[in-house]
């Protein structure tokens, strides 16, 4: 059986700072190692700037690998060593936990491991601890080369800011890409709108840049030369009264209620008793947000689902369920199509494959010929494949604009748009948000 390889790769800044070690060699060693193995690569997990001394719940892609292991996806989890997974002993027997529960294992290409005995444990703990000790003492020494870099106005990371490139150690503008950005700049500045922008820039490159790259480029200071706070580090794509002015506008709440609010989740969020929009209001003393059902007020009666929930506690559960909920349903997606087929194309279909199963038996008793057994095969399975395709309704889905927004680190960048930004965040992922009299929320994804 073919196995299936995930590949894990991780640097911090500062290791690549010191090293040179980048994502992309790792990429490159591990990606030629799985085909000359004959590995099936079932993913590839980047965590950019990120210590290996870092909680494992803190390291993004490592927690989507996980995930994946879990949902029987891989079989194996390459690096090219083992410092790459982890230098830290309590993290690495955390995940190795999980890892053994699912039947997943690991293997470092560059290096030489053995996990199934006693002696081959030992050596795991002890590279792990020397790693560890090795990590704490060379901190203070690392601080120096970044003072160094800085004192030469040298770039710090191999984290390149989008439209910018590398040359003799100093940043320059990407020629590849200087017309994309300086047209985004000017089109944000003309609209001061998000998805005008990224529509444009679409419609004119081809290009679909995800909310998080908009986002952190039209808050970044480099575009206007300042890096890490230092000035004219980069060779400027607007000026800095233009880059105040982006900021003040991204500021600005363009859509209001009429006591001039805005109000995160208004016109996503209904009554599942009485099918009502639930309105948005600010209790008397002015401190906070809440949702409670239209119908209470406009129905004869009354809606009886008189539940009064707090914006803040809707946002957080939000934040904190629908990343989940969105690989989820990816994820289930192909699995419900597939239960959609039809009891008589069931039958069918295992009727035909049925008599594939039996094709070697007929051709090992000389029941028939090998040209009968390859003809017979590939006729059946285009016949499964009909049948497959004939059962299933014609389904599409677009998952783009909610991948575009649910990347890596997207809750950091949340964390920094305005009231009217997050609204307008939260419309492109959520359809519909039910409150129940008992607190409960359900919600359903724009999908």
């Amino acid at each position: 059986m073919v196995k299936r390889a995930a590949l894990y790769i991780r640097v911090s800044t500062e290791e690549q700072a010191r090293h040179g070690l980048s994502l992309e060699d790792q990429k490159n060693n591990l990606t030629q190692f799985s085909k000359s193995h004959g590995m099936k690569i079932a993913g590839i997990y980047e965590d950019a700037g990120i210590s290996a001394r870092k909680p494992y719940k803190k390291r993004p892609a490592l927690l989507r690998l996980l995930e994946d292991c879990k949902a029987g996806k891989i079989d194996l989890i390459l690096f090219i060593k083992l410092d790459r997974w982890f230098r830290n002993v309590g993290n690495y027997y955390a995940v190795q936990e999980i890892l053994d529960q699912y039947n997943v294992s690991w293997q470092a290409t560059q290096e030489d491991y053995e996990t199934t005995t006693a002696s081959g444990r030992l050596k795991v703990n002890i590279m792990l601890s020397v790693a560890q000790d090795e990590a704490d003492r060379t901190s203070e020494r690392i601080k120096f080369v970044f003072e160094g870099k800085r004192a030469r106005l040298e770039p710090l990371t191999g984290n390149i800011p989008f439209g910018y490139k590398i040359e003799g150690k100093a940043f320059k503008k990407d020629e590849s890409k200087e017309a994309l950005v300086n047209d985004f700049f000017k089109k944000y500045l003309a609209s001061g709108s998000i998805s005008k922008t990224s529509e444009f820039i679409r419609e004119k490159y081809g290009v679909s840049m995800r909310y998080h790259l908009i986002d952190k480029m039209l808050r970044s200071t480099t575009y206007y030369g300042k890096y890490y706070n230092m000035d004219g580090m980069c060779p400027a794509y607007i000026t800095k009264e233009d880059h105040e002015k982006i900021q003040a506008m991204r500021r600005k709440v363009v859509r209001k209620a009429k006591n001039n609010r805005t109000y995160l989740f208004s016109g996503l969020v209904v009554c599942p008793e009485c099918g009502n929009r639930m309105g948005a209001r600010i209790n008397t003393k002015q401190t906070y947000v809440f949702y409670n059902c239209n119908g209470h007020y406009t129905k004869q009666n009354g809606c009886q689902n008189r539940v009064n929930l707090g914006e803040r506690k809707i946002e957080e559960y939000l934040l904190a369920t629908v990343d989940n909920k969105f690989h989820e349903y990816k994820a289930n997606f192909s699995a419900l199509k597939n239960a959609e087929i039809n009891k008589r194309a069931r039958a069918e279909i295992s009727a035909a494959k049925s008599k594939l199963n039996k094709l070697k038996d007929l051709y090992l008793n000389d029941i028939i010929t090998l040209e009968e057994l390859k003809a017979d095969r590939e006729s059946l399975l285009a016949k499964i494949s009909d049948l497959e395709k004939a059962a299933l309704p014609e389904q599409k889905q677009d998952f783009e604009s909610i991948d575009r927004v649910l990347i890596e680190n997207w809750k950091e960048s949340y964390d920094g748009l305005n009231r009217e930004e997050k609204r307008e965040f939260w419309r492109i992922i959520i359809k519909e948000i039910k409150i129940y009299p008992d607190r409960h929320i359900e919600y359903s994804l724009n999908v």
